[in-house]
């Protein structure tokens, strides 16, 4: 009679075993070592934040975050965007089919010939994560020589900048890449037009590649992100797919069910 008590028993905890993730991926950090850090992807149990950045006779930037890939990294830049520090910074730094860099606070000064050498004060390691690369759109953080220099500028892809990764200037020359932290996933028609703004000429090299007229991110904030697997139920309301599915055993699970089962039942008859 016992042994028919525990059949269900074994039953819903064989079903919940089955329904854990398989092969889920480790968030844990790998070693840092001469101040660059190796993250893997990791669930953080919500979605990706999204930064805002409204420049000024542009439009709007949206930047989804990698908080699951780069945290350090991204919470840099949500520190600093959450107290404002963004509003009023120029872009210093537009190349046209590469990138459009910014985060300076000494664009603010009206001294171009100091942009591009300031920051928040407060440097960061390299940050790394393989799943994060140079992709058309995508967000890294700029520094000087040293890999654990960054601060507060970062720069928008215009194009695959793929030899910007780490790993492809490890491979290449053995020095480090740059950290990508997120990528656009709104506005990057305005981030290219930015990139392809009209800039100094050559004959000017300490404004090499400065543009001539101030392109300002009046205000830079930051807001919740939304899981962007939803589907649409028979009522039009949004659902997530994730919790649609319900818990389904594997191969794995339903053989061990039968073998706990068949164990059972010969230990009854043997009684």
């Amino acid at each position: 009679m016992r042994s028919v008590v525990l059949l269900p028993i074994l039953l819903v905890l064989t079903l919940l075993t089955a329904a854990a993730p398989a092969g889920s991926i480790s968030g844990e950090e790998g070693p840092e070592e001469d101040g660059v850090i190796y993250t893997e992807p990791q669930d953080i149990g919500r979605p990706n934040r999204i930064a805002v950045i409204d420049v000024t006779g542009w439009g709007i930037i949206k930047i989804e975050l990698y908080e699951n890939m780069t945290p350090l990294t991204t919470k840099n830049f949500i520190d600093l965007a959450s107290v404002g520090f963004y509003d009023g910074i120029n872009f210093h730094r537009c190349i046209d089919d590469f990138v459009a860099q910014t985060g300076d606070p000494n664009t603010k000064n009206n001294n171009p010939y100091d942009d591009g050498s300031g920051g928040s004060g407060k440097t960061i390691p390299l940050e790394i994560c393989r799943n994060a690369s140079h992709i058309d759109g995508a967000v890294g953080m700029a520094r000087a020589t040293d890999p654990a220099t960054a601060e507060s500028q970062f720069y928008i892809c215009d194009g695959p900048q793929h030899g910007l990764d780490d790993w492809v200037r490890m491979d290449s020359s053995g020095s480090h890449g740059y950290a990508v932290f997120g990528v656009v996933i709104e506005g990057l028609d305005v981030a290219k037009a930015i990139a392809a703004c009209e800039t100094y000429p050559s004959y000017r090299p300490l404004l090499d590649d400065h543009p001539v007229d101030d392109i300002t991110m009046k205000k830079v904030w930051i807001e919740d992100g939304v899981w962007n697997n939803l589907t649409e139920d028979e009522n039009g309301t949004g659902k997530d797919k994730r919790a649609s599915k319900l818990p389904w055993p594997g191969t794995a699970s339903i053989i061990c069910f039968i073998t706990i089962f068949a164990i059972l039942v010969l230990r009854r008859k043997g009684r």
